[in-house]
């Protein structure tokens, strides 16, 4: 078992992780197909239980999720979004809309917590370019986007992690809890996030009905 943690320890601190934690987060800014989160958990949880310091894999997390963004940012600016937002993709039609009207509303708490909810994270990204947001504007919003979406992600990581390791003594099964209580966390963070939006549009179609 001891050769398995020292294995994972190495696994956890070598540049290579890093790396593919870095990749799945700049795809997963344009394609929301591709679990970044979920590496970013299994990452911190690794290097927590072997005792690495995890502000590492923020260090390296931060930067590529912001590249992500940019790249969606930037398809939407050139691109635009009406081969998308048409009928023939429901979900992703649903998703442009919702964002388009968010953004009209309340840009700030849109794009702030449209990183937390598959497919609206990347509609509202898009719609921000193609709506020509400055980009002056929209780097700061979305470097806090992408700060609170990885931190929450490593914290969950590096807490569970290091606490199944200190109870269960084998990092393996500290990873597997980790993920698991990682994908519950998410699932319920994506949850809240959506009702906060809810009510906002709620909030924004009472005060047009009574204008």
């Amino acid at each position: 078992m001891d050769s398995i943690g020292h294995l994972v320890g190495i696994a956890a601190a070598s540049p290579w992780a890093l790396a593919l934690m870095a990749a799945a987060l700049v795809v997963d800014g344009f394609f929301p197909f591709i679990p970044g989160e979920m590496l970013v958990v299994a990452v911190a949880s690794a290097a927590a239980a072997a005792g690495h310091n995890p502000l590492v894999v923020l260090a390296a997390a931060i930067p590529a999720a912001l590249a992500g963004d940019l790249v969606a940012y930037h398809l939407g600016r050139r691109l635009g979004i009406e081969r998308w937002a048409d009928g023939r993709h429901p979900k992703l039609a649903r998703a442009f809309a919702y964002s388009r009207r968010r953004l009209d509303a309340s840009p700030a708490s849109m794009l702030l917590t449209a990183k937390f909810v598959p497919f609206v994270r990347v509609a509202a990204t898009m719609t921000a370019g193609s709506a020509r947001m400055p980009l002056r504007r929209y780097v700061p919003l979305a470097l806090a986007s992408v700060s609170l979406y990885t931190g929450f992600n490593l914290a969950v990581g590096a807490l569970v992690g290091s606490a199944a390791f200190g109870l269960l003594g084998d990092p393996l099964v500290a990873l597997g809890v980790s993920l698991v209580v990682g994908l519950g966390a998410g699932i319920g963070v994506d949850a809240l996030t959506r009702l906060f939006h809810r009510r906002q549009a709620g909030r924004a179609a009472r005060a047009a009905a009574l204008a």
